[in-house]
C-alpha cells in the first residue's frame, strides 16, 4: 500500500501544487510510483456551468488562455519533480470539466489512482457554495484515499496516527493505519465519542473494542480513549492536538442535496501551517460512477 503506485495531484494553485508534489515524493518510490499531474479547466461563471457544453467552451478565448496557464503550471511541477527525483515517472493531463461531467473522477478510476494529494483550502461564499468539493467527490465516488496537507506537513514524520471509531469496525482505516504505522514506526491512537443520549452508544463501544482487538492481533496495540460528548470534528481536532497526532483518518461527509447546507469540513478547519495530515477515505472500495 505504501509506497503508492499512482498518486494524483490536481493542479489549481501553483504554490499548493508544489507542496503536494513534495509530499508525493515523500510517499513514493522513484522506481515504482507514477505521479499524475492533472489540471482541470472549468467554466468561469455559474451560468456557463449550467447552460454551456465542453464544445462551446473550447471555442472561447477564455479556454485558450486557461489552457496555456495550465500547461505552464504542469511544466513547472514536472521540472520540480525531475530535479528532486529524476527517476520518478510523471504523467500529465488537462481536463475540461463541465457541470454535467465528472472527468477528474473518471481519470482517477481509469488510471488506478490510489492516493490524491490535496492542498486546496477554499473559503466558500456566494456561488462558491455550489462548487463541487473535489476531495470529497473523489473519496466518495472513486473510493480513493485523499490526503490533505499544508506546507507544515513537509518533511514532518508521521509518528502518531489518530483513528476515530464510530458505529462500525473501520476495516479500511485499520488497513491504512497499519500500513503507515509499519512504514513510519508510528503509534496508533483509537478514539470514540459517546453521547449519553445516543442510542448507538453500545454499538460504538463494541466497534471500538473489536477495532482495538484487530490492531493488537496485528502487533500494533493502540493507545485508546473514550471521550464523552457529541461527535464533532472540532472535538476530534482538539483531541488530535492534545495527543500531538500527525495524521487523522476520516471518512468523507455524506453527500448533501443542497451544497450550501453542508457543514464545514474538518479539512477547512486546518491551520494553514499545521503539520497535521488528514487522510479521507471511504469505508469500502465500491466506486459509484
Amino acid at each position: 500500500m505504501i509506497p503508492y503506485k499512482n498518486i494524483l495531484i490536481p493542479i489549481d494553485s501553483l504554490q499548493q501544487a508544489q507542496v503536494a508534489a513534495e509530499k508525493a515524493l515523500e510517499l513514493s518510490d522513484p522506481g515504482e510510483t507514477c505521479i499524475h499531474l492533472v489540471s482541470v479547466i472549468r467554466f468561469q461563471s455559474f451560468l456557463q456551468r449550467i447552460f454551456f457544453t465542453k464544445i462551446f467552451l473550447k471555442k472561447q478565448g477564455y479556454f485558450t488562455k486557461r489552457n496555456i496557464v495550465a500547461e505552464r503550471k504542469i511544466e513547472a511541477i514536472k521540472i520540480k519533480i525531475a530535479t528532486n527525483s529524476p527517476d520518478t515517472i510523471v504523467k500529465t493531463k488537462i481536463i475540461v470539466e463541465t457541470a454535467l461531467s465528472d472527468q477528474l473522477i473518471k481519470y482517477t478510476i481509469q488510471h488506478d489512482i490510489d492516493l490524491v494529494i490535496n492542498t486546496n483550502k477554499t473559503s466558500r461564499s456566494g456561488f462558491n457554495w455550489f462548487k463541487k468539493d473535489w476531495s470529497e467527490e473523489l473519496a466518495r465516488k472513486a473510493s480513493v484515499a485523499v490526503l490533505t496537507v499544508t506546507k507544515g506537513c513537509l518533511n514532518h514524520p508521521i509518528k502518531s496516527i489518530l483513528l476515530p471509531v464510530k458505529s462500525f469496525v473501520p476495516e479500511r482505516k485499520i488497513q491504512v493505519a497499519l500500513a503507515y504505522a509499519k512504514k513510519f514506526n508510528a503509534h496508533i491512537h483509537l478514539v470514540t465519542l459517546l453521547d449519553n443520549n445516543d442510542s448507538t452508544a453500545k454499538i460504538r463501544v463494541d466497534a471500538f473494542y473489536l477495532t482495538y482487538k484487530i490492531l493488537s492481533e496485528y502487533g500494533h496495540p493502540p493507545q485508546y480513549k473514550i471521550l464523552q460528548g457529541s461527535d464533532s470534528d472540532v472535538t476530534l481536532l482538539r483531541y488530535a492536538d492534545q495527543i500531538k497526532a500527525d495524521m487523522i483518518l476520516v471518512n468523507p461527509n455524506k453527500k448533501q442535496r443542497i451544497p450550501g447546507m453542508m457543514r464545514q469540513k474538518i479539512t477547512d478547519m486546518l491551520n494553514p501551517i499545521s503539520a497535521l495530515h488528514i487522510l479521507t477515505l471511504k469505508p469500502y472500495l465500491k466506486r459509484t460512477i
